[in-house]
């Protein structure tokens, strides 16, 4: 089990890592693939030095770390088949699938915040 004084810490670096994960958000509806690769590296090096680095709260946390990190894997071969993508149509199904990603990350982030807000 965590020690309280460290539950202000895992907050902190679980919204620093929404912020990443708005910012690829909005840099995947703006279709910028130059900004979406870069936020995408930003929010995985984030995630593996800031947040892998934390003592897991409990199992449900560390389940949720294996996700997000099986998530942002996907993210990435997204924005690279995006990337690729020539057809419009294409395009559109790739990017609705990496906002879909996001949207599970996002849901991912939200149950660890309130996790550590129970403790």
């Amino acid at each position: 089990m965590l020690n309280s004084p460290m539950l202000p810490e895992y907050q902190q670096h679980y919204q620093q890592f929404v912020q990443l994960l708005e910012q690829l958000q909005a840099s995947s509806q703006a279709q910028d693939l130059q900004q979406l690769r870069s936020c995408h590296q930003k929010a995985q090096q984030f995630f593996r030095e800031q947040l892998l680095t934390l003592e897991p709260v409990n199992n449900y946390h560390r389940s949720y770390q294996t996700e997000i990190a099986k998530e942002l894997q996907l993210i990435g071969m997204d924005v690279r088949f995006l990337q690729a993508a020539r057809v419009p149509e294409t395009s559109a199904n790739r990017q609705k699938q990496l906002l879909d990603r996001l949207s599970t990350l996002l849901k991912y982030c939200t149950a660890i915040l309130q996790l550590t807000k129970k403790l």
